[in-house]
């Protein structure tokens, strides 16, 4: 597809829908599903079928089986922009003083934890977690995070949220992982392409 310009926004959907049901996964365009395609296919992952892994199942909290590692994965993504690059890369801000900008920060939504708290707390912990940047609709990074931290501020948060009488949105519970705390994480997956391009 190099000639994009033949194509309308809506051929380029329909491809993309009609690709996800030829392999299996309906709604592939639902919400970021295509998302979890792309990095189970960079992490040689297999990605479930169904968006949403129900409750009661091994695969519940889960976007995906490894194989390798014979474990479910949880995958969460981050679209960037372009002013978002000089994070990613920590780009100098003050050629005077070099001071860089300030890391990235990679978030993953864990909207079914605090509303699912029983279940999720126990169930999360068994999974391993991913978090994606994509730039351009291009996967340029996954990390694997630490799983304790992610439980650890799972768990943080949910007490604030009984704190305040369980009130407000039960969604929402956010893990941040700034990418200068590089004990929070290792790297699952890098474009080199990508990297060499922006050097």
């Amino acid at each position: 597809m190099n000639d994009i310009d033949k194509y309308t926004y809506e051929e380029i959907a329909n491809a993309l829908y009609r690709k996800g049901k030829k392999d299996g996964h309906p709604k592939v365009t639902d919400k970021t599903k295509w998302h979890e395609l792309v990095m189970a296919e960079k992490l040689g992952h297999l990605a479930h079928k169904k968006i949403s892994a129900g409750h009661g199942t091994d695969v519940y909290g889960s976007d995906a089986w490894d194989n390798f590692h014979t474990k479910y994965a949880e995958y969460k993504s981050k679209a960037i922009e372009d002013k978002q690059l000089r994070n990613l890369f920590q780009q100098i801000k003050n050629v005077y003083s070099g001071t860089t900008y300030v890391p990235l920060t990679a978030v993953g939504i864990y909207n079914g934890f605090n509303n699912n708290y029983e279940i999720a707390s126990v169930e999360y912990a068994k999974k391993d977690h991913y978090f994606g940047i994509l730039y351009e609709e291009l996967c340029v990074l996954i990390i694997k995070v630490n799983t304790d931290y992610v439980m650890n501020t799972l768990e943080a948060n949910y007490q604030k949220f009984v704190a305040k009488g369980k009130r407000g949105t039960t969604n929402l519970n956010t893990v941040s992982v700034n990418l200068g705390d590089t004990e929070l994480y290792t790297v699952a997956y890098k474009n080199e392409e990508f990297y060499a391009s922006q050097s």
